[in-house]
Parts: C-alpha cells; sequence; structure tokens
C-alpha cells in the first residue's frame, strides 16, 4: 500500500494544486475543506470509489490496515477539523455550503471521539470484518483488459500481506486488552472455513476471473487464490484458533475493554448523531415499548380478544390468514402495495423523487428479507423481496418493509436527496443511520396515518419491536443483561430464535448500532410535535416533510436547527 504523506499532500489538496481549485479555495473555505476530505478519502481508501459510482484512475491499491497509516490519516482529519473550527457556521448563507458543513462536522468529530475504541486491534467480525471488504472488492474488481488483469493481480497479491498486519493488530490488540468476545471469534472461524471449504471454482474469490475470457489470466487468477488467497485464510484461521480465541474475552459488553464507557459514548456518537447516553437510550426504549404494548393490547382486543400482549403476539403468528399461500401472490401484493404508497404519497409530500423504484426479486443464490438499492448511473432503485417460502410469509410484515423500503420511506427519502441540485460531492460519501433509518422508522407509523395498512396484524406487528434496539442494546452493554435476558426481551416481540441471536450478535459487534433506528424516528416525530404545537394551525405536514427532506441525510443536531430555523421564520410570517 503506497504510503501518503500527510504534510505534503494535505498542502496540496487545501491549497489547490489544480488549477480549476485555486478560485475556489479562495473564495470558498468550504468547499476547500470538501474538496480536501474527498480527494483524501479516495486517495486513502480507492476502494470506496465503487460504492458511490466515482471513476478511478487505477484499481491496484486498497486502504491500508498498517496502524501506522492510519494514524496518517488520523492526523489528515485533525489538520481539516482544525481549518473547519474557524469557519463560523452562522456566517455560511449557501444552503449547499450549509451542508457540507455539517457533514464534515459530525464525520470528523464522530471519527475523533470513536479513537479511543481502538477498532483496529480487536477486528474480528463476521459482518463487517476485513474478509468482508475483500469479498466485496471481488464483485467489483474491473477487469477485461491487459490492464485492468495486470492491476487486480497487483491488487490482489498484497492480500497475505494485509491479513499478516491484521494478525499482527490483534496481537498488539490482545497485549493492550482489546479483544473481541470468544462468541463473535468461533463465528469467524468458522466463517474461514466456508470460504477454504468451496470448490476452487464456486470460490467467491474468483469473481473477478468469472468475469474475464482471457484463459491466462484466468490461470493466472486461479494461482492466485489457490496459492496465496486461501493459504492466508487459513493462517488467519490458524491464528484465531491456536491463539486468540484464548485470549478473548468472555464478557461481551463493550465496558470490559479499556475506556469502555468512554467507547460506547463515542459509539452512539457515531451511530445517532445525538448527544444522548446510553441511560437516556435506555429509559426513552422502555418508555415507547410500554406505550407501544399498550397499544397492542388494544388493538389485540378487538382483533384476537385477547390482552394479553404476548399471547397476542403468538395469535398473529399462528393465524393462517396472515401467511401468504404463493410467490405469486407475494409479487402481485407487493405490486399493489407500491402502486397505492406512491399514489398516496402524492397527498403528503409537495416533492416526489424524480426516479422510480422497481420491485426485483431476490435470485436464488441470494438471501434476504427484503432491502432497498438506490438508483446508480447503471440500474435503477430496487425494493428487493423475497418470493421463496410463502408459506412462512406475513402480509402484514409485508406491508411495513414496504413502506420501510420504498413509499413514504427509503425510496421516497433517498430519491428525493438524490435530487437536490448543487450537493458536494461528499454527500455520496458522508450519511447517517439515525436519519436515513429514522425516517423510514417514521415513514411506518406515518402510512398508518396515509391509511396504506391493509392488513389488520400490520397495525399490531409495527409496534412490537420498534424502540426495543434502543433498550436490549444499552441493557447489554450498560445493564449487565445476559445473553438469555437480551434474546428472550427480543423474542417478546415475535421474532424466531435465530433472528434473536443474530441480532444479539449485531449488538455485541456494533456497540450502540441498533439504537440509531429509532432515535432517528423518535427525534423525527418529536420535531413534528413541536412544530405542530408552536404553529397550531399554520402547520403544513407536506411543508414538514419538505423541510426534513430539503438537505439531504444530516446529523440530527443538524436536522434538529433546521426545523427550528424554519419554525421560526414560519412563525413570524
Amino acid at each position: 500500500m503506497k504510503k501518503y504523506l500527510v504534510g505534503l499532500s494535505v498542502i496540496c489538496v487545501l491549497f489547490a494544486c489544480k488549477e480549476k481549485s485555486k478560485t475556489q479555495t479562495q473564495e470558498n473555505p468550504i468547499v476547500q475543506l470538501a474538496d480536501a476530505y474527498y480527494e483524501k478519502v479516495l486517495q486513502t481508501f480507492p476502494e470506496y470509489g465503487y460504492y458511490i459510482d466515482e471513476e478511478l484512475e487505477k484499481h491496484d491499491q486498497i486502504s491500508s490496515n498498517d496502524l501506522a497509516e492510519i494514524e496518517e490519516w488520523e492526523r489528515f482529519e485533525d489538520s481539516l477539523y482544525l481549518k473547519l473550527k474557524e469557519i463560523e457556521e452562522l456566517k455560511i448563507t449557501e444552503k449547499k455550503d450549509r451542508i457540507a458543513y455539517w457533514l464534515l462536522k459530525e464525520e470528523l468529530e464522530g471519527n475523533q471521539a470513536m479513537r479511543v475504541c481502538k477498532r483496529n486491534l480487536w477486528n474480528v467480525n463476521h459482518r463487517s470484518g476485513w474478509q468482508q471488504k475483500w469479498l466485496s472488492l471481488a464483485n467489483f474488481q474491473p477487469v477485461g483488459t491487459p490492464d485492468l488483469r495486470e492491476q487486480a493481480i497487483v491488487r490482489w497479491s498484497t492480500f497475505p500481506k494485509y491479513v499478516e498486519i491484521e494478525i499482527n493488530n490483534l496481537k498488539r490488540g490482545i497485549s493492550l486488552g482489546y479483544t473481541m468476545p470468544k462468541e463473535i471469534v468461533k463465528l469467524v472461524i468458522d466463517q474461514m472455513q466456508v470460504l477454504q471449504d468451496y470448490e476452487i471454482e464456486d470460490s467467491p474469490f474468483m469473481a473477478p476471473a468469472k468475469r474475464d475470457d482471457d484463459q491466462v489470466f484466468i490461470t493466472d487468477w486461479k494461482s492466485l487464490v489457490i496459492e496465496k488467497i486461501l493459504p492466508a485464510i487459513a493462517g488467519y484461521q490458524k491464528f484465531l484458533n491456536d491463539e486468540y480465541l484464548d485470549a478473548a474475552r468472555v464478557e461481551v459488553s463493550i465496558l470490559n475493554i479499556p475506556s469502555g464507557k468512554e467507547c460506547y459514548q463515542a459509539q452512539i456518537r457515531s451511530y445517532t448523531t445525538s448527544d444522548k447516553t446510553g441511560e437516556d437510550i435506555f429509559e426513552l426504549g422502555n418508555k415507547i415499548v410500554e406505550k407501544n404494548k399498550n397499544k397492542v393490547v388494544a388493538l389485540g382486543k378487538e382483533l384476537y380478544k385477547s390482552d394479553d400482549f404476548e399471547e397476542i403476539v403468538k395469535l398473529i403468528e399462528k393465524d393462517s390468514l396472515d401467511y401468504f399461500k404463493t410467490s405469486e401472490e407475494i409479487l402481485e401484493t407487493n405490486i399493489q402495495l407500491l402502486e397505492n404508497a406512491k399514489k398516496e404519497s402524492e397527498r403528503w409530500f409537495a416533492v416526489m423523487p424524480s426516479t422510480e423504484v422497481t420491485i426485483k426479486p431476490y435470485e436464488p443464490h441470494e438471501a434476504g428479507r427484503g432491502s432497498y438499492e438506490g438508483a446508480t448511473k447503471d440500474k435503477p432503485a430496487y425494493f428487493r423481496i423475497n418470493l421463496e417460502n410463502p408459506e412462512k410469509q406475513q402480509k402484514g410484515n409485508n406491508e411495513i418493509l414496504t413502506y420501510h423500503e420504498a413509499y413514504p420511506g427509503h425510496h421516497l427519502q433517498i430519491g428525493i436527496e438524490k435530487d437536490i441540485a448543487g450537493l458536494h460531492p461528499i454527500s455520496k460519501m458522508i450519511g447517517f443511520g439515525s436519519y436515513v433509518e429514522g425516517w423510514a422508522r417514521y415513514s411506518e407509523q406515518l402510512a398508518e396515518e396515509m391509511n396504506l395498512y391493509k392488513n389488520p396484524s400490520a397495525l399490531i406487528k409495527r409496534r412490537t419491536w420498534p424502540a426495543r434496539g434502543m433498550v436490549v442494546d444499552p441493557g447489554v452493554h450498560l445493564k449487565g443483561w445476559s445473553k438469555q435476558q437480551a434474546i428472550d426481551y427480543m423474542m417478546e416481540s415475535g421474532g424466531n430464535p435465530a433472528s434473536a441471536l443474530s441480532l444479539y450478535h449485531r449488538i455485541i459487534i456494533w456497540p450502540a448500532q441498533l439504537t440509531s433506528y429509532d432515535v432517528g424516528g423518535e427525534e423525527i416525530k418529536a420535531l413534528r410535535k413541536l412544530a405542530q404545537n408552536k404553529l397550531e394551525e399554520d402547520f403544513d405536514v407536506k411543508e414538514f416533510h419538505s423541510e426534513v427532506l430539503k438537505n439531504g441525510s444530516i446529523p440530527l443536531s443538524a436536522l434538529r436547527s433546521s426545523i427550528e430555523d424554519w419554525i421560526e421564520q414560519k412563525s413570524h410570517q
């Protein structure tokens, strides 16, 4: 991996080595800093360009896991942040510049706070570990020409060294008291075995060769996988099994690493973009869960003649009328739901996305309950659905999923964001789950106001899980909840043991991430209530939605400031 000399490179990007940037940076310090960040990210983390549709000049490098180079990146962040602090936010007049300021400020402050966690010293992770980066890269890696084939070989020949550095980082972590819990380590050991058990032709690492027809390259690539990549995987697995597992911690709470309390607060800041504490989130989550349970009981009395929460949840699971019969029924239902939701959204939103969303079922080799894929220059937006095992798919859950992922949820929000003119390119790089997922969670409630739900069970199901992530995550990390306590709490909402276990593991590897959905959703609801109380008869829900969506994915603190400014301005009209 090429080393980047921070002093020279920062001077270059900050003071415009490119002629066209000179005027911009002299006239606009926000553009100056945003340009610097954008260019440095693509230089330091080149594979990130594939995720944001950025045309890369070269495809032979990958971001480094060397601790010295990571420290270089951190020094760059610090130098940028010092420049950012010199800018007075209130003097920023252009909307696009203010958004860029918000994005940079939150990203840099969040990253600085997260350093206390030293995540590179305990990066053993079955969902977003280093191996996922390489597996994803195998699908992106450009081939098809002599030059691209050579670049692919150069990049992937560094794989063994990358794994060696990863092992050394973990050894350093052990010496300093940073390890991942044993339960997660065992999952990664098993994952490494799966990667080795593929027949070579089916190995996910063979993806670049499968997209090329040059026989010499195919042969060379196969040799690379057999002789370098798979042995490195085996070596990593052996290290985990023979050395790391014994040293790994038993306790799953993040409080059991050095500065664990500070790390958890930094994780909350990073995922929620709020200054809430774990205690704040835990208490608020409990209040919302109790409120939801009371409403479920009221609905359950009407639907199932029961006033017991757990019994109502079980009755829904057993309700044969709530399940699909055929794959065709799933597809036809979703087409109709999508059409109805889009039509009704036009009555609740002043602006609609210019792009359409298309239903795309998962392929047989894919897996998923449902998801949203944003439009790119090469493809439209997709609402992905699962047509397998219709007899196990509930109609109520399907409705909630549609409104969360498509209209009025992710597609409407992300589609509108893509239509915002003039945003700096860093808006493609920096986004916040608490805003994006918060909007989708808010949309689940909004869909009820819009009378979109047709299945009575959906009105119950949409209340059984929300806010539980705000309780179970700090429950595990701050309150000392046991594994069984956490799983029982999650299953009370109607989940199955496998999904509850998966969520438990997710809480371990991504502390605070599960809280971001409802922290964001509750903030949007709170801002709407604030606007309604302040503006009274002058409140217009269409206008409120426009104000929430007009800046794209921004931190919750910036969203609150923006809505409060709008309320103030509207109050004096």
